[in-house]
């Protein structure tokens, strides 16, 4: 891929509860709306992390992790999100809002440049078409092969 500016849209939105919890929905992938939840999580070694789970109410599945991040003194959640219904993992930021304090879920994808110049490629060992006489021939011959 050359390189290119990204563009970046909002794939989700979540507010915080007093326990920690992000609840909210992810949209924009081509599934539908679908009912998130960020759960507190603390690993082995102590850091925590949030668990990705869709449809907490109904059908709960885990999709995916959000870990913290700090970039210019600003805290974000780098969040991967997969599931067998998309190509690939997805690759995500997690923002909270300056403004009003829910979070919004950013995809950013790296745009290719466009290479304007046209180009034809042309097979020179073309091999003629065989092709299959119809009916039979007037003197009762099967029909054969012709190229």
């Amino acid at each position: 891929m050359k390189n290119g500016k990204k563009s970046s849209i909002k794939i989700g939105s979540f507010g915080e509860d007093g326990d920690g919890f992000l609840h909210g929905r992810i949209y924009g992938l081509g599934l539908g709306v679908v009912p998130v939840l960020f759960e507190p999580q603390t690993s082995k070694g102590g850091k925590s992390y949030y668990r990705l789970v869709a449809d907490p109410d109904q059908n709960p599945h885990e999709i995916g992790a959000a870990f913290p991040r700090d970039k210019d003194g600003m805290t974000y959640y780098s969040v991967s999100i997969d599931s067998p219904a998309l190509p690939a993992p997805i690759n995500a930021a997690l923002f909270k809002d300056r403004e009003n304090g829910a979070y919004n879920l950013v995809w950013s994808r790296q745009e290719e440049e466009k290479d304007l110049k046209a180009e034809a490629t042309v097979n020179v060992n073309v091999q003629p078409q065989q092709q299959v006489t119809q009916g039979r021939k007037p003197n009762g011959q099967q029909p054969t092969l012709s190229m």
